[in-house]
Order: C-alpha cells, then sequence, then structure tokens
C-alpha cells in the first residue's frame, strides 16, 4: 500500500503531508511526494518542502519517492492513480469563505479517483506533530468502516484517545418531546448500533468513548463541542460533489471547514463517489 501527499511548496501542504506520514508509518506504507508542474508554484519551495517531509520520515523509518507530473493537475494526478495503485491521497486546502471554489481540492473532490481522499484544513501548523485527542462527529449511528478505519488508523498512529461524537437532530418539537425514558432508549440504540466500533478501538489499544448530543443545527453543535474540549484533531465525512454543486446552496462540510477551531480532515472513501 501507497500513501501520496500532493507537495505545492506551501506551509500548509507540508502540514498535510506530516498527517500522511504518520498514516503511512502506522500501516507500514510508503509515502510518495507528489508534485504537478504548476507556474504559480516554486520549484525550489517543493524541493526544500519535500526534503523537510523526507527528513521527518527517516526519523519514523518511512520509505519516500519523489513524483513529479505536467498537465494540468488534477487531471494529471487522476491519469497517474490510474496507472498507479496507492491507498490514500493527502492534500491540504486552503481556508477560505467559500471551501469549493474550483480549488484543487475541489477539483480532486469532483474526479472519481481510485483512491481514499484526505483534505486538510490546516488551522494550527504546529499541531500535526502531537495529537492526544481526536474526534469523529457522526449523525446518530452513521459510520462507515472505511470512515472508522481511517479515524482509528490515525489515531493508533499518534496513540490518541477517540472520541465518536454522535449527533441526534431534532426540531423544537421533537426536543420537547425527548423525556428521560425516551432519551435512554434512543441513545441505547445508537449506542448498540455503534457497539462493534467500540470492540474494535479496545482490540486496537485505543482509548475510545462515544458521546451524544441532541441538536437543531449539527454545526453549530459540532463547533461548540470544539470550542470546549481540547482536540488537536478532527475526521468529518466528506461527500463527493456534483458538476453543479456550486449553483447550489453553501454545504454545511464548508461551513464547518471555515469555521473549524481545529486541524480537520474530510475523508472521501474512494466507494462512495
Amino acid at each position: 500500500m501507497k500513501v501520496i501527499a500532493a507537495v505545492n511548496g506551501l506551509i500548509t501542504a507540508e502540514v498535510a503531508a506530516l498527517y500522511a506520514l504518520r498514516y503511512a508509518a502506522q500501516h507500514g506504507s510508503t509515502l510518495l511526494l507528489l508534485h504537478v508542474e504548476n507556474p504559480a508554484d516554486s520549484l525550489d519551495e517543493v524541493e526544500r518542502s519535500m526534503a523537510v517531509i523526507e527528513e521527518a520520515a527517516a526519523i519514523d523509518q518511512v520509505a519516500t519517492e519523489r513524483i513529479l507530473l505536467t498537465g494540468s493537475p488534477a487531471q494529471a494526478i487522476r491519469r497517474y492513480l490510474l496507472a498507479n495503485r496507492a491507498d490514500t491521497l493527502f492534500c491540504s486546502t486552503r481556508r477560505r469563505r467559500g471551501f469549493f471554489e474550483n480549488s484543487f481540492s475541489e477539483q480532486l473532490v469532483r474526479l472519481a479517483l481510485p483512491v481514499d481522499l484526505a483534505v486538510v484544513q490546516v488551522v494550527r501548523l504546529d499541531a500535526a506533530h502531537a495529537v492526544r485527542h481526536m474526534v469523529l462527529p457522526i449523525e446518530e449511528d452513521r459510520l462507515s468502516v472505511k470512515k472508522f478505519a481511517f479515524f482509528a488508523g490515525l489515531a493508533q498512529a499518534y496513540g490518541a484517545a477517540a472520541e465518536v461524537y454522535s449527533i441526534t437532530p431534532v426540531d423544537s418539537k421533537k426536543l420537547a418531546e425527548l423525556d428521560m425514558l425516551r432519551t435512554r432508549a434512543l441513545l441505547k440504540k445508537i449506542n448498540d448500533r455503534l457497539s462493534h466500533y467500540a470492540k474494535l478501538a479496545r482490540f486496537m489499544g485505543i482509548p475510545f468513548h462515544i458521546k451524544h448530543a441532541a441538536a437543531r443545527n449539527e454545526i453549530d453543535q459540532v463547533l461548540h463541542h470544539l470550542s470546549h474540549h481540547p482536540f488537536q484533531l478532527m475526521i468529518i465525512g466528506g461527500r463527493r460533489l456534483s458538476i453543479l454543486s456550486r449553483l447550489l446552496r453553501r454545504k454545511p462540510i464548508e461551513r464547518l471547514l471555515h469555521e473549524t477551531p481545529i486541524n480537520t480532515i474530510a475523508f472521501y472513501d474512494r466507494d462512495h463517489g
């Protein structure tokens, strides 16, 4: 298995590559440092950034390779991936009001890539070196095996405690109807459905727990939770975009990536294009 980090000479891409490095180290994988030649990028900065990542990889005893491509960046990467097997591609995204604004990460999300895609929103440059607490927000019990495997793999790589934050969307009427008996029944149902993930985390030696909330606005609830707990990394499930996505209203994932106070990775499973 090979893990790819897209490098463009910017510090945010370098931080994203450090997450890729930890992930590759955990799985015994080679780390490919990939750059598509672009007039907007400084090759000197790209080479400097690659050297920094290679130095860190040597400490973790992770093999690295440099891959230089030409052409339209997203399409060049797609052609490379179709011809070469890899597991996960990490790339950074810039913090902006509209996350999906024809950015490089947006173009990758739109493509049917034969790899899992991890889009990294960097808020703190130093946070990739030490992750002690991670969180994965989900709606009720909606958690795929692949999303959990990615989350747990990074938690294990860092030796971090892992929390699944289950949010039940409710309107005002439903919230008023949630008495103690109904609330306990609801939480038990969710915990039962997530119990196999808790068992797997214990087998992997990951300190793990499930926390619950009921809220009318899931994004507000996640942001409130992040502001009151010492997490260093959040993993969220992404959803691939259609060609018409920019014509639609702003997606919740865009707001979360724009307003998150901590480094966040949006995980796009290759099997759910």
